[in-house]
């Protein structure tokens, strides 16, 4: 009896060593280019997808990575095992929220974009942003961030599941703004056949309460796992 006591202990043990990793950890992302995309191949690339392959393979997990519309990828994280999300902002509102692992990449300033003919549009002030109407996907940060400033669904905010119809949106003049950085805009608007002078830059959004741009463990992760990969990422980030 002793002697399977002690086997139990130990195979316990070593489960932990190695994650307990008999499931797959489910990594989520959206369609954020450069840093995340689908391939032809219907794999996920992107800068950002390569550092996080990096630092789950040295750390020695079993892992699958999907594509999904931010909500979606959002909300796995928020309320199920064993998620890792990326690229995620870490702001005040979403601290509590995740185990974080930052950061993965710089934060890179956001824009309110509108169409370079529409000579109507005044804006110097974040307030001045509420005459107009902004196309946004819920649980993004640009979307919290409004929300923490006193915008309103259906009154500023047109909601649409992906970044993909906001541009086509403001392309159609559905929508007067749409929030994106300029590298992401720039491949967005060459895979829709335009050009980035066709946009411009209003009105910049504040990041000064985001902390990083990180990946991010569910809060139901087991914790051993978490500090498995951990150990990884700072070992690549203190190179």
């Amino acid at each position: 009896m002793l002697k399977n006591s002690a086997f139990i202990v130990i195979f316990s043990l070593q489960c932990i060593s190695v994650a307990c990793a008999q499931e797959p950890l489910e990594v989520v992302t959206e369609d954020w280019p450069p840093y995340s995309f689908l391939l032809p191949d219907g794999s996920v690339g992107g800068i950002a997808t390569e550092k996080v392959r990096t630092v789950l393979d040295k750390a020695g997990l079993e892992y699958r990575i999907n594509l999904y519309p931010w909500v979606r990828a959002y909300k796995m994280a928020l309320t199920q095992k064993n998620v890792l999300i990326y690229s995620i902002y870490r702001s005040r509102e979403r601290e509590s929220k995740f185990q974080w692992l930052c950061p993965l990449l710089p934060t890179h300033p956001m824009y309110f974009y509108a169409l370079s003919n529409r000579k109507d549009i005044k804006v110097k002030t974040l307030e001045d942003l509420k005459q107009y109407t902004i196309g946004i996907t819920k649980e993004e940060y640009g979307y919290q961030y409004l929300l923490e400033h006193g915008f309103k669904e259906k009154q500023h905010l047109d909601i649409t599941p992906n970044y993909d119809i906001n541009l086509r949106k403001l392309i159609e003049k559905r929508v007067d703004f749409i929030i994106e950085s300029s590298h992401t805009m720039q491949m967005r608007l060459q895979g829709i056949g335009y050009n980035f002078e066709q946009v411009t830059p209003v009105f910049e959004m504040d990041t000064d309460t985001v902390a990083d741009n990180c990946m991010a463990f569910s809060l139901k992760t087991p914790p051993e796992i978490v500090e498995q990969v951990r150990q990884v990422f700072f070992q690549r980030t203190e190179r």
